[in-house]
């Protein structure tokens, strides 16, 4: 058996809902989750006997510490790796070289590049000891706002609407790259079929595609993933750090009512 343990913050939702799912398609999987209180590295403890403790009440109905001494693998979920800093940027200036958006200020495309090596590179250093650079971790970016998405804080996710948005990302994905290449963790970027384009994840897999009808989303739900998408991008995961294949598919309801079946 593998054990598997999936931790972070808010993001470990959509693997804790497919979790019925992953474990049938992959029997050889055992898995176990930690949320991270208040997204943040300091709110918790890793002691000396590889057990993570929280400083703070656990999230409702997940345990407070968890030993990853007796896990194989350890997948770290839901990184922001400073993008909150380029969109901040962006928002507030135009970046000479990229297409305008008549911002009143400008900045050069080189104080962009190292303004976001300096986030990134403070991000990834936090990030080092955080598990103590222990290879049996891999580490993932939050998911992309989704497609659809409406009302999300212009600060959050300027990228979306902007005319540059793949040189942006782009720009941000390679310094990610960069710096992770340099620690002792895997990374696993976001899939490029788990994405709509530039910085933006697939609509069907955000919460806001499985609210009821009158149900009207809210911009957490259009950054906050689905099951669907907790068991493609493990799936992903797993064909490229267990190097296990799926021996089935999962049922989604969600499909058949997006075909006009409804829920069955």
């Amino acid at each position: 058996m593998t054990r598997v343990a999936i931790i972070g913050n808010s993001h470990i939702g959509a693997y804790m809902l497919a979790r019925e799912a992953i474990e049938a398609a992959f029997p050889k999987v055992a898995l176990s989750f930690f949320a991270l209180p208040r997204h943040s590295f300091s709110s918790c403890r890793y002691d000396e006997n590889g057990v993570l403790i929280a400083r703070e009440p656990a999230a409702e109905g997940l345990p407070d510490r968890i030993d990853l001494s007796e896990q194989d693998h350890i997948l770290l979920t839901g990184q922001s790796f400073a993008i909150s800093g380029l969109s901040r940027m962006i928002s507030d200036f135009d970046v000479l070289g990229l297409d305008p958006r008549g911002r009143a200020r400008s900045v050069s495309l080189m104080l962009l590049t190292e303004f976001l090596d300096f986030r990134i590179e403070r991000y990834c250093e936090k990030l080092a000891r955080f598990l103590r650079g222990d290879p049996r971790c891999v580490v993932v970016p939050a998911p992309f706002p989704a497609d659809g998405a409406t009302d999300l804080p212009q600060d959050a996710a300027a990228w979306l609407e902007h005319p540059s948005a793949a040189d942006l990302i782009g720009l941000w994905s390679d310094t990610v790259d960069y710096h992770m290449s340099g620690l002792d963790y895997g990374y696993m970027p976001q899939p490029d079929h788990l994405t709509a384009g530039p910085g933006r994840s697939i609509g069907a897999y955000a919460r806001a595609a499985t609210l009821a009808p009158e149900q009207t989303p809210a911009a957490p739900d259009y950054t906050h993933m689905n099951s669907d998408y907790g068991f493609a991008h493990f799936e992903a995961f797993a064909r490229q750090w267990l190097g296990l294949e799926p021996e089935c598919r999962p049922h989604s309801p969600r499909k058949e009512y997006d075909n006009g079946l409804g829920p069955q």
